[in-house]
This record gives structure tokens, sequence and C-alpha cells, in this order.
């Protein structure tokens, strides 16, 4: 195994499970009992010292086209059991030529079985999406996932929930009750599917068991008008029936439920209408939810993910009962950058995180193992590997309060009004948050400001609820002669006995105007623009310096140009800030090629004054929004950077083909400001 602790070994192969996928690969040789010595060692280990390890359970275009979907969890014997979607002729979804895999693990994922398959079906038939669920009380796992007729998937299925219907998917499941050695299937379409929709699937990874015994397992389904949304089906006798909780949605996908320590049901859902997640709650074990909201902290590509409680048996009074984990690709562009996060305060904020794999990387899954290290089984490549990886505390590097008189709060700077100016008075505001699950008790914040600017003082720092945000106020002064770019500031926070110190950078503009065009003007989206290219000359040249566009929009469009600047005759050549579904994007390009490529996380369409700034120093090219440094790349891209530059223009984007990118909303306020 790769561990953090010995040399490096990736599984391609479980031991004694023969070539990965072949139908008659021998049983895994039961793994050698530890010592007591060594078993206290691994206690010792998982306590303290950071615990990473990886293996590779199955690999593309070995035995089978492509692997996908991983679906994890542990047994109540300590048993791991993972199952995946063997795809043998493509790596298409449904339908297909598709089955459902499991392999078990007795020693915490170091060794594991042979692939088996327990959905296997021939002449077109296929199945995929597994999902699992662990009864605790009775010991029998469940795993749901689709079925689909030949010829059948989601997009094409048809109405109705006959359990014998061949032009709708259907809802399967297997099931063991000796610890997934042997398995039998079982189809509860006619119990769980409203007649009037249309297909439906499992979403894949793993449901929860709730405290009352009651088993969730969520889907997605499309309505009659193509509409998706999510719903939980859920057992109150241990599997034996099964009924459907009612819709959520719509704009819903794959999502998941965990048990928050109040005993409230939270959802958690991919979109495709947002670039990040959207949550819900029920209060009455999910049956019902409220209105789905975007969580801006958890970004996502449209994309799979898991959220599960740190410790499921810790009681509400304990600390350990709001935390929870969270795993999913954290970006806002393409599959890549798999991640896991923890919160303190059952998901209202997400302040601890670790990349687990930086590339592509798709679908993960997440479980406690019985040893309290955790297991993720997800897809790399992102569509080359299923992979296990498992990971302690201490690796991911846990820090949650456990009382109030030692609060674990965090800072952020932003400016009243959007920017600082070199000679005018302005406000900082430091905006403190608390990330642990109590309330925090009252402090103060200091705010420590460059050399020769005025401004330094202390203030009155309030108590804080769990998941809130105070915000502090500094009036500040920057020297008249402070050139455009980014300055450096250091917030100390006292409260209880902690003190945090951090530093941030924030944005000041002054100097000379290389560009100052004052526009207040409406764009329509479809025609309108303003061309500024005669100012193109004194903004060109510039390597340095600092861009800012004061706007006002509520439209989303794919793209919505607010300034950009491009070599009509070249492909792909241009420097270009623009609202990307609403949300900041920066570009700078030739011939394809980034030199820079910046991207916020929250839309800023919604009917508001807002500014947007590029900053270009020695040290990179970092974008802001209203004064908050939201993204930043260590590559420094001005207009200077990019070659042949013979054009530019508020409100689109002008290419040697392809759209123009009109914007939809009010631009007031241009400026370019020359470095130094």
């Amino acid at each position: 195994m790769k561990t953090a602790r010995s040399a490096s070994l990736i599984l391609l192969l479980a031991l004694g499970a023969g070539l990965l996928g072949a139908p008659s690969a021998p049983a895994a040789e039961p793994p050698v009992a530890e010592s007591p010595a060594a078993a206290a060692r691994e206690r010792r280990l998982t306590a303290d010292e950071p615990l990473y390890e990886s293996a590779v359970l199955a690999t593309s275009g070995q035995g089978a086209h492509t692997y996908r979907i991983p679906a994890l969890d542990t047994l109540p014997d300590g048993t791991l059991i993972a199952a995946y979607d063997r795809r043998n002729d493509s790596a298409g979804d449904l339908p297909g030529n598709l089955d459902v895999m499991v392999r078990r693990s007795t020693d915490n994922g170091r060794t594991w079985s042979a692939p088996q398959a327990i959905a296997d079906y021939a002449d077109g038939v296929g199945a995929g999406d597994p999902s699992l669920i662990v009864d605790r009380v009775t010991g029998r796992v469940f795993v749901f996932y689709a079925y689909g007729p030949k010829g059948i998937g989601f997009f094409n299925s048809g109405t109705g929930n006959s359990n014998s219907a061949t032009d709708s998917l259907q809802a399967d499941y297997a099931y063991s009750d000796d610890n997934g050695v042997t398995w039998q299937s079982r189809r509860i379409t006619q119990d769980i599917k409203d007649p009037s929709w249309k297909g439906m699937f499992a979403s894949s990874g793993t449901g929860i068991q709730l405290s009352t015994g009651r088993l969730v397992q969520q889907y997605a389904f499309r309505k009659a008008d193509g509409s998706i949304w999510a719903a939980g089906a859920y057992s109150d006798d241990h599997g034996t029936t099964w009924k459907m909780g009612n819709p959520v949605g719509p704009l819903m996908d794959e999502n998941k439920t965990v048990e928050l320590a109040d005993g409230r049901i939270m959802l958690n859902s991919r979109t495709s209408s947002a670039k990040t997640r959207l949550i819900a709650y029920s209060n009455d074990g999910g049956i019902t939810y409220s209105t789905p909201v975007p969580d801006d902290e958890l970004i996502d590509p449209t994309n799979n993910a898991a959220i599960m409680r740190y410790d499921a048996t810790a009681g509400a009074q304990r600390p350990e009962s709001h935390w929870l984990l969270f795993s999913n690709t954290a970006s806002t562009t393409t599959r890549h950058n798999l991640t896991v996060r923890m919160s303190c305060n059952d998901g209202l904020t997400w302040p601890t995180s670790r990349v687990i794999e930086a590339g592509g990387t798709a679908y993960s899954t997440l479980t406690r193992l019985s040893d309290g290290t955790f297991g993720l089984l997800y897809e790399s490549g992102p569509y080359q590997r299923i992979t296990f990886a498992r990971f302690n505390a201490s690796w991911l590097g846990v820090d949650c309060p456990t009382d109030a008189g030692y609060p674990k709060l965090a800072a952020q700077t932003a400016v009243l009004g959007g920017l600082l100016t070199a000679g005018a008075p302005g406000t900082v505001e430091v905006r403190v948050t608390n990330h642990g699950h109590l309330r925090s008790v009252p402090g103060r914040a200091t705010l420590s400001v460059p050399a020769g600017w005025s401004g330094t003082a202390e203030q009155a720092l309030p108590a804080i609820a769990p998941g809130a945000t105070a915000t502090v106020r500094f009036p500040v002064l920057p020297p008249a002669g402070t050139a455009a770019g980014e300055q450096d500031f250091t917030v100390t926070l006292k409260s209880g006995a902690a003190r945090t110190s951090t530093t941030t950078r924030m944005l000041v503009v002054g100097g000379t105007k290389a560009l100052d065009a004052a526009l207040a003007k409406d764009f329509d989206g479809t025609t309108s623009y303003t061309d500024l290219t005669t100012s193109l000359p004194d903004v060109a040249p510039l390597t340095r310096g600092v861009l800012t566009v004061r706007f006002r929009t509520a439209k989303t469009p794919v793209a919505g140009t607010l300034l950009s600047a491009s070599d009509t005759s070249a492909p792909s050549t241009n420097v270009t800030l623009s609202l990307n579904g609403g949300v900041p994007h920066f570009e700078a390009r030739a011939g394809g090629v980034y030199s820079a490529r910046l991207d916020g996380t929250r839309s800023l369409a919604d009917g508001l004054d807002h500014t947007l700034a590029v900053a270009v120093t020695d040290a990179g090219t970092a974008l802001y929004a209203d004064g908050v440094r939201i993204a930043s790349t260590t590559t420094p891209s001005l207009l200077g950077q990019t070659p042949g530059l013979n054009g530019m223009w508020a409100g689109r984007n002008v290419d040697n083909g392809g759209p123009q990118w009109l914007y939809d909303g009010r631009i007031d306020r241009i400026t370019v400001h020359r470095a130094g």
C-alpha cells in the first residue's frame, strides 16, 4: 500500500484475487491475523500519526472497458463492502451491458476479495449505479441499483411502475445476510415509484440508517416535463416494506442525506443550476424537505458527492455529533481536485479540507471504518481506476472546538464599496465566522495595516452563533502615493482562550489610469456593446496593474462579457473579464493556451451593484469581488502578456469565430490603473 509511513506500493490486484474482473478468479486468502503488539501499534498510529493509504480495486481496460460508480459501507463486524459498475462494452450509462460488482475486505481495506457480480445480465440488459445501506440492527446489507431492460436508460425510460415493464428502468436491490458473501435480489419499483414519473435510479454511493432505525435510500427521477427531482425511499421495518417520500426539486440530480445531531436530515444534491451543491432539510425523517438552496462554500462542477457523520455513534451532547465529512471534486469547471472537507457545526461551515487527488477525478463515497479511520472509494483518472483510500483524523487535520471558551473563529477581509483608493478614506470590513458548534464568547479584533497607513485599531468582537458571521469595520487611510496593487493586512482575533492571527491581501487603486470609461450604460445582451478600441494603445502594453468594473445585473447567461480585448484574426486569443452563469471569470490566453484562468464560486447576478477587479503584480494575478480576494494564480497575466490584441470592447468578446458572449445588464465604470 501507499502509506505516509512506509514504502509506496500500489495494489493493482488484491492479494490472492487473481485477474481483476475474471469470472473464474479464486477467492482471496484470509489475511494473517495481526499480533496484539502490532494491533496496539496500529491503534496508536491511528490516533496520533497522519495515516494515508490507497489501493486500486479496478482498472479500466482490465476485464472490462470501464469501471465506474463507487459505493462503500462498513458492516457491524467491520467488514468493508465496495460496489461499482463493470461497464463491459463502453464507458456509457444504461442502456448497455453493465453489471454490478462487489468486493469485500476484512482488514480495513488492506486486502480485498475477488470481484463478484451480484447483478449480471445478457442480451443488452444491464444494471448499474450501486448504493449501499447497512442495517446495524439486523446486519443485513443492501445494494440498490437500477435495472435497465434492453435499450432503456434514464433519459428514454417510460412512465408506469409495473415490476414487469420492459420500457422503463426498474428499482432493484440485492441483499446479503452473511456479510456480503452471498446475495439475493428483489424489485420494489411498484412500491416506491409514482407511475407518472419517467426514469428513476438510486443515487449511487451510500444510503443511511437513522437513529430511529429507519433506512433511507435517495433516488433521482424525471417528471413528465423532463425536470429532475430528488426523493427518498424509506423503510421502518428493516427493509420488509418500502415507501417513497415527497419529491424535492426541481433542478436536482444525484443526492445524499445525513442525520444531524438534532435529528434533522440534511439533503445534499448535485445540480445543473449552479456551480455549488444544493441543500435542504427534513424534520420528519426524510419524507418532506425544505426548499433547496445553494451552499456557496461547497463548489461543484455538477458531479456526485458524499456526506456522512464523522461518528454516527456520538451522542447529541458530544461535540463529535456535530462533525460531518464531505467529499467531492472541489471545482467550478471540470471534474478534478477531489477533496475531503470537514464541518464542526452540522454543515453550516466547512473550515477544514484536504485534497485527495488534484488531477482528474469524479464520483466518490465515504465510510467510517471499524478502527475509527475513514475509507474513501472514488473514480480516478477520472474514469481509469476505482481507488480506495484510507486516512485518519490526523491526516485530515481535524481541529474542531470542544467548548465555547476556545472557539474556532476565522476572519475574511472585504472593502466597503469594493475598492480602497490611495489618498481617500476607506473602510475595511473584517467578517468573523464561528466554525464551531457552540456560541463563542465576546472578544476583540485588531487590524494591522501596512506601514505608513493610518487606521490601526482594536474593536469589540461580539459573541457569534454557530455558523454565523459578525462584521467589524475599521476606518483606514492609504497614503496618497500608494501604488495600485495588493497590500498585506493582519487580522488578530481574541475570544476566550483562543487567539488567531491571519495575514490577508487587499486591493488598492492609485496612481495614473490607462483607462477610465464612465459608461453608465445598460446593455441588452443581444446587440449592444461599447467599442473601446481607441483606448487599446494605452492599455495593451501593460503587464502590471489593476483592472476594475462596476456593474449590476440579474441575468445568468452561459457567459456575459464585461470587458474583453482580443486578436480578432486569431483563434482564442483574448483577455476577458466576464460573468459565466453570473459567476466571475477572468481569462488570458493566446491560441487557446491559458496564462491565467480564474473563477469565483458565487453568482453576482442578484440585481445589486458589484465591483470586480483583477490585480496583476510580480506575485501573480488575483481576482477580487467587492474587495474580497476570491481566486489567484502565480502567473502575472494582464493585457501586455497576450500578443496581437487589436480590439477592445465593453459588453462583448470578439474572436475569429464563435459567439460574442454579449452582456445583459448595466456597466457603470471601467478603469485600468497602471502599477507604480
